[in-house]
């Protein structure tokens, strides 16, 4: 950055340089524009690409024995420039050798992710405790450092194997203690002293580290007892390192309104989940395989099974109060949050005496939109009529037709909106208005006249007699009619109308049906979204990304029947997909090439099976057949 910034002040003083000497002044202004121009952008370039630079380091493990390695791992996350080795500092009791970079490739909710990974094997030189220090890197100018790792080691392995038989799961089923470190969740809040009915943004973050697990559970479970809960939005997923460690994350946003006065206890939030873990060695080569001087075969042929875990958050203490009585204005509805902004208009400015005006207002702010009402109209010399209210998220707007009913009108009173402010605990009013009108007489063979409206200026009005004959408007209406009917024009728009009113009663079933039955919506994007999702398949193929390739076919594979059966894709089995598929008449050979699906992905992503891109192109064609097959049954 540095560097940039001297640039950038060295081609400055040119260019004023140059603009001062020279006697076209237009034209060097045009070029020291561009010059500073192209500064600017070469600056802002460097700026945002050194914020998406992050530099971590993690261990393979943080107990050893004298007698193994530890794995160092320096990542380099947002760089695509080949990069030198990173330079160690001295490590308290460890030796260490470079072994080699590493580069990958990911993309993480549409965002491109890049990095450089350089690898170092530690040797332990004592036992005891100690501590990887800082690691410090110059990157494209800036200086990054990473946090310290604590780490032990053992005089023996024995020593090391049981400090560490709480972070493994072979030949044990996993439960929640035994996971208390590897699945974590922590929910948060922005504040803890709310109002009653504020919206409190809350963010719940799900850790996983060195365990595998599939089907979390969406949305998050949590007690609604004294609250509302909005709908979540999408879920985020990342990665971080946090002392040494690196966890996969998935973040959920949603907003709470406390309805409860007094203190609150929020949550525990709970998200259950399917943990995989070692059963057993079922080689199909027998008991002892010891003339290899190893069991060479049961790594690969390793079974693994799911078992459901839910994990806890720790809860949350709210203090939920009442607003303030004082100053509190008539007009408050409720209106509770922060920033909010009013604005009415009306249109048009110009009318006559019956006609009607429209009154539009508009809210927007950071704060509850579901409970106070829009501001009401109610003034003398207008009629009034039932406003249309919209709300959208962050916005509220409300359109009402108003008519002045005397020419004595002047004006639309000033209406305004009141609320609450959460940033300053105090009431805020905004008002609008007034807003200058015209209003005019009705012209003598006006035959609009607003009903019941009564000019309050004058005394009873007398219609004249023959002025207006609802019969001859009937026959003069009814000739019009049976004019019309003798052109072929009149029935071929009578048929669009038709047609149209026709398609738009169908297409107004079909929304009302997707937005009221969840059931008939998903089963209806089910292989849409199966097809979609399967795109990314070809590229893992191709970089020979087996476990992300057979990870993404049993995802795509699990909501796709989780949205044909409206149920959840945390809480289906591959035993209970199969029952289900029995019972809807899918033939067993199909049952049994998804259960084959499903045990190579086990294979491949958690006991280490090697298969390569005919056999994953193999597997894509296979499942992309399932899914048209399984449409014939599932409808």
């Amino acid at each position: 950055m540095k560097k940039f910034r001297l640039m950038s002040e060295r081609l400055l003083r040119r260019a004023k340089a140059l603009l001062a000497k020279t006697q076209t002044v237009g034209r060097l202004r045009l070029y020291g524009l561009s010059l500073l121009t192209l500064i600017m952008l070469i600056s802002t370039i460097s700026i945002s690409m050194a914020d998406a630079i992050s530099f971590d380091a993690t261990v393979d493990t943080a107990r050893v024995s004298l007698d193994q390695v530890m794995q160092l791992t320096l990542t380099i996350t947002g760089v695509s420039d080949n990069l030198d080795p990173v330079s160690l500092p001295v490590i308290d009791g460890f030796s260490a050798k470079y072994l080699g970079p590493s580069t990958s490739v990911s993309i993480v909710n549409g965002d491109y992710h890049s990095e450089r990974s350089f690898i170092y094997n530690l040797f332990p030189n004592k036992a005891g405790q100690f501590q990887i220090p800082p690691i410090s890197a110059t990157i494209q100018g800036h200086t990054y450092s990473t946090k310290p790792i604590s780490v032990e080691v053992f005089t023996s392995s024995a020593q090391a194997q049981a400090a560490n038989s709480a972070n493994t799961d072979q030949g044990q089923v996993p439960n929640t203690d035994s996971l208390k470190n590897k699945i974590v969740i922590k929910a948060s809040v922005d504040s803890t002293d709310v109002y009653l009915n504020e919206r409190v943004p809350l963010t719940i973050r799900l850790f996983i580290s060195d365990v595998s697990v599939r089907d979390i559970q969406y949305p998050p479970q949590l007690d609604k007892q004294g609250i509302i809960v909005d709908d979540y939005e999408k879920p985020l997923q990342g990665s971080d390192v946090i002392n040494g460690v690196k966890y996969d994350i998935y973040e959920f946003k949603t907003n709470i309104y406390p309805n409860q006065l007094g203190d609150l206890t929020l949550g525990p939030v709970q998200i259950q989940m399917n943990v995989l873990y070692k059963t057993g060695q079922t080689s199909p080569f027998g008991g002892d395989n010891s003339v290899f001087g190893a069991d060479v075969f049961n790594n690969f042929f390793d079974s693994y099974a799911a078992r459901p875990v839910t994990i806890s958050s720790d809860p949350i203490k709210l203090h939920v109060s009442s607003l303030p009585p004082d100053n509190r204005p008539a007009d408050f509805s409720g209106a509770i949050g922060k920033s909010f902004d009013f604005q009415a208009s009306v249109s048009p400015l110009q009318v006559k005496a019956g006609d009607p005006l429209t009154l539009k207002m508009d809210i927007k702010g950071d704060g509850n939109f579901k409970d106070f009402k829009m501001p009401v109209f109610n003034a003398v010399g207008f009629k009034t009529y039932e406003p249309k209210i919209k709300n959208t998220g962050n916005e509220k707007t409300a359109e009402l037709v108003i008519i002045p009913t005397s020419v004595n009108v002047k004006q639309v009173p000033a209406i305004s909106f009141s609320y609450f402010d959460t940033s300053l605990k105090d009431y805020k009013t905004i008002t609008q208005g007034p807003f200058a009108i015209q209003v005019t007489s009705p012209s003598p063979d006006q035959d609009f006249k607003a009903v019941g409206f009564t000019d309050i200026s004058r005394g009873p009005v007398v219609v004249p007699t023959n002025q207006f004959s609802l019969g001859k408007l009937f026959i003069k209406i009814f000739k019009g009619f049976l004019k019309l009917t003798k052109s072929i024009w009149f029935w071929i728009g009578l048929g669009i109308v038709f047609v149209v009113g026709l398609a738009y009663f169908i297409w107004r079933k079909f929304q009302d049906r997707l937005e009221n039955d969840p059931a008939f919506a998903r089963r209806l994007k089910a292989v849409r979204e199966a097809k979609k999702a399967l795109k990314p398949a070809e590229g893992y193929i191709a970089a020979g990304k087996s476990k992300d390739f057979y990870a993404l076919i049993t995802k795509v594979l699990h909501d796709y029947l989780a949205n044909k059966w409206h149920q959840s894709s945390a809480a289906l089995t591959i035993e209970e997909i199969s029952e289900k598929l029995k019972e809807t008449k899918v033939d067993e050979n199909s049952i049994g090439q998804i259960r084959n699906v499903f045990s190579q992905s086990d294979l491949v992503c958690f006991a280490g099976a090697a298969c390569d891109a005919d056999r994953m192109r193999a597997d894509l064609k296979q499942t992309q057949d399932l899914i048209a097959q399984l449409q014939k049954f599932l409808k």
